[in-house]
């Protein structure tokens, strides 16, 4: 579980709004995984976690674009790796049905990788966003 408290923040509100979303549907499918709710109750809230993660990095990706942010591949890469992995994780959640598995899954990667990728990804590029945002106002 993560506590909302704890999340790194980035100097853009909407984006913070956005992560505060997806650590919710996260702690959601991460209760439902400890009280091993049935199949179509995680696979419910899987697909709505996935949905929020297409959204969430296609806004950010579009941001990125507009403000000719130079390390838009590089970030963008990092949004397709972690939507491939969760997408396979949701693939051999479906064929496996393994609660477990799904639990190391967002435990051991997802919330590591959300951390990292705030602090290293999100932040320098919502810093360049407002900066570039109070300089030419756009």
């Amino acid at each position: 579980m993560i506590e909302l408290n704890t999340m790194p923040l980035v100097p853009i509100d909407s984006m913070n709004e956005t992560h505060m979303e997806e650590v919710e549907i996260i702690n959601k499918l991460l209760t439902q995984l400890e009280a091993k709710a049935d199949f179509g109750a995680i696979s419910k809230t899987f697909e709505e976690l996935l949905e929020h993660m297409q959204e969430h990095f296609a806004t950010e990706e579009k941001m990125m674009q507009d403000a000719h942010y130079p390390s838009l591949n590089m970030h963008k890469a990092d949004h397709d790796k972690v939507l491939n992995e969760t997408r396979y994780a949701e693939m051999e959640w479906r064929n496996r049905k393994e609660v477990d598995a799904l639990k190391a899954y967002f435990e051991e990667e997802i919330l590591t990788w959300l951390d990292q990728h705030i602090k290293a990804m999100d932040t320098p590029m919502a810093e360049f966003i407002g900066t570039k945002h109070a300089r030419y106002g756009l």
